[in-house]
């Protein structure tokens, strides 16, 4: 199934129903058009037109509901391409029964017109989302990254330690790391690791590399009672809460004092 979280793989899909709507619009008109044509020829058997009528409807049919439940989470789609609207009206001109025939075909094809367009609406969404993302990105200052795995403790990619493995300072970081933006009591962090912090914290956040113009930066919260780490730091926020300037070019374990 494809994603309908990314806006390139919707239109992937909105491009494959696109071109079966197209399709059945043409052979919707063939049909249509070929039965006024043919009607008054001799030898004409119009059971078999409408029979071939069908039959063309029914591939048609069941391509687009295997295109809607292969590639597409939400089954209301499929649900409502299968379940259109009838209508008892009739075409002039021509048999009930093929006439009829011709008006659900109509009908199938709105209802896929209306599934393109709700899925059309949803791209946009995701467009405006991504954009909004990518400007939100961009407008990143500082951010911290963690590894487990190397355990390294990253300031826009500049290492800042490298903590040992089930320490005070790793767990006491992993758990602020995994609580980010959020005051933490520390005896919530203490219950955790089952580490005595509260006498500590500052010697531990100059041991993770938070020291200066960073330790005020990441750490505006950091007491014995409670600490809030705040990751990432946006222009914004860094302008609001007036925050110092971190140099990152000379950013190292000796530096920030």
């Amino acid at each position: 199934m494809k994603n309908l979280s990314n806006s390139d793989e919707l239109e992937q899909i909105i491009e494959r129903l696109d071109n079966l709507l197209i399709e059945g619009h043409l052979k919707h008109v063939t049909q249509r058009q070929g039965y006024f044509q043919k009607k008054d020829k001799e030898g004409f058997d119009v059971e078999a037109y409408k029979k071939e009528t069908v039959d063309i409807l029914n591939e048609w049919f069941q391509t687009v509901v295997k295109v809607l439940d292969e590639q597409i989470k939400e089954k209301h789609h499929v649900f409502h391409f299968i379940q259109h609207k009838g209508s008892s009206m009739s075409l002039l001109g021509m048999p009930i029964e093929l006439g009829n025939a011709f008006i659900n075909f109509e009908y199938y094809l709105y209802a896929l017109e209306d599934i393109i367009l709700k899925l059309e609406e949803r791209r946009n969404l995701l467009v405006r989302q991504e954009i909004a993302e990518k400007e939100y990105q961009t407008d990143i200052l500082y951010k911290i990254t963690y590894s487990e795995h190397t355990r390294e403790i990253k300031l826009n990619n500049m290492v800042l330690a490298r903590p040992q493995p089930d320490s005070k300072s790793a767990n006491f970081f992993e758990y602020v790391y995994s609580h980010q933006n959020q005051q933490i009591p520390i005896k919530d962090i203490e219950e955790e690791t089952a580490y005595e912090l509260a006498e500590s914290i500052q010697d531990i956040l100059r041991d993770l590399g938070f020291k200066g113009n960073i330790r005020k930066v990441f750490f505006p919260v950091a007491t014995k009672s409670k600490v809030m780490f705040v990751n990432p730091i946006t222009k914004q926020y860094s302008i609001k809460n007036d925050l110092p300037a971190i140099v990152i070019t000379k950013t190292t374990r000796q530096d920030e004092k």
